[in-house]
């Protein structure tokens, strides 16, 4: 369940206890022969910075050095990163194998990593059988449902052991590296308070500052709060105001989307059965887009069939209605009535339906 991501440099810097601080990273490597050169990189916006190089011996590799942060690291061979590691003071033993089960252990942060990730991996474990049976001819449908249905539990089980894992390690690097990854699995107000606690053990991190500048942009237009308005270029070349619309509907979906998003297009047939069924009754949509070019935005629209009023600022993830009501991730959805209420926040599929059946009886 591992994966490799690169994240801005100043993500997971910290401010170090003492200046100085020795650290020895070593162990095996399976992916690599004598004489070729590993490096120790860290993410520099959306790039990795060699900060550290040594040549493979006999299958193993050291390095040794100081560091006054602790910061997370990969370990690479050819500039392809190969793992994930806390680059801290200590002794670090880092194993890279062949097929990515890789280890690293002996400081703090690398010690709760390793266990967080024991932790998810054991949840999953079965899910490898669980996806060979689903393929198989001769599955039946009662064993498929049970099977969907062991799928559901370890996805929130999984869940639920990540939300512990962000809320205990608030005191250190890998939390923050979880805090980033892992914010999304939060609602706004379950959030709030784990927040606290990160801006009073970390108040300079920008990680940290930034999540909780969007979570409170989210908190302030949750359900029964009134909508922000924004003004955008619409498709006509002109100006509309988001309540333009709210003003002209009973209820009113703004959906966050674009063109280059692929659960973006795959949720559109929802919209548009939704559209085509209670537009009539006064539901209306107005589609935000979070593309950064006029022409794959048109095209976007006419290639999905949207019927329904567009409007953007063409500013990709800038997009200033999305920084409003905090949306980080695509689609996303804001229902508000027409007395500017918002009633519902990332309503999908039958949900939404279900709740324009409610509001449009």
């Amino acid at each position: 369940m591992k994966k490799l991501f690169i994240f801005a440099a100043a993500v997971l810097m910290l401010a170090a206890c003492t200046n100085k601080n020795a650290y020895t990273v070593s162990g095996t490597i399976a992916v690599a022969q004598d004489g070729d050169t590993i490096a120790i990189a860290v993410p520099q916006s959306r790039s990795l910075e060699t900060i550290a190089e040594t040549v493979v011996k006999d299958g193993k590799y050291e390095f040794k050095g100081e560091t006054d942060t602790c910061q997370m690291a990969y370990l690479t061979v050819a500039g392809r990163p190969h793992m994930i590691f806390f680059l801290e003071p200590g002794n670090i033993k880092a194993d890279i194998k062949e097929g990515g089960d890789n280890l690293a252990l002996g400081t703090l942060n690398n010690n709760r990593y390793e266990a967080f990730n024991s932790t998810i991996d054991g949840i999953f474990e079965d899910y490898p059988k669980w996806n060979e049976r689903l393929q198989a001819d001769d599955v039946t449908e009662a064993e498929q449902a049970e099977i969907e249905a062991k799928m559901r539990e370890a996805h929130d089980k999984a869940d639920e052991a990540v939300k512990a894992s962000v809320v205990e390690n608030a005191d250190c690097a890998f939390g923050l590296f979880l805090l980033q990854q892992y914010s999304y699995n939060f609602e706004a107000d379950e959030l709030a308070p784990i927040l606290d606690e990160f801006v009073k053990n970390f108040p300079t991190n920008e990680t940290v500052l930034k999540t909780k500048e969007n979570n409170d942009k989210v908190l302030a237009t949750t359900v029964g709060k009134k909508f922000i308005d924004f003004e955008m270029a619409n498709m006509a070349g002109g100006m509309s105001k988001l309540s333009d619309f709210v003003k002209q509907n009973k209820v009113t979906l703004v959906d966050f989307w674009a063109s280059w998003c692929g659960p973006c297009r795959q949720e559109m047939p929802n919209v548009k059965a939704a559209y085509e069924k209670y537009g009539a009754k006064g539901f209306g949509i107005v589609g935000v887009s979070l593309d950064r070019d006029e022409e794959s935005w048109k095209k976007g629209v006419a290639d999905l069939g949207m019927a329904w009023p567009q409007i953007s600022d063409l500013k990709y993830w800038d997009c200033e209605g999305a920084a409003l009501y905090g949306v980080r991730a695509i689609p996303a959805t804001v229902l508000i009535d027409q007395e500017g209420t918002i009633v519902a926040r990332n309503l999908r599929g039958e949900k939404l339906a279900e709740k324009l059946d409610e509001i449009l009886k």
